[in-house]
């Protein structure tokens, strides 16, 4: 496999994001405006659990 360069900024938008999809599976305080990808989406709605 090649060698790449990352950027700095990619670096710390990945760590930001997984931060915050963290949160959200542990039940923390997200920011409101946060949206995640339909994938994590669909991954938290698994993990949640429901009361009836």
């Amino acid at each position: 496999m090649a060698r790449r360069v990352i950027d700095l900024a990619a670096i710390k938008r990945t760590a930001e994001r997984s931060s915050r999809d963290s949160a959200k599976l542990e039940g923390r305080v997200v920011p409101r405006e946060f949206l995640g990808s339909p994938k994590v989406e669909k991954f938290v709605a698994a993990r949640t659990r429901r009361t009836s």
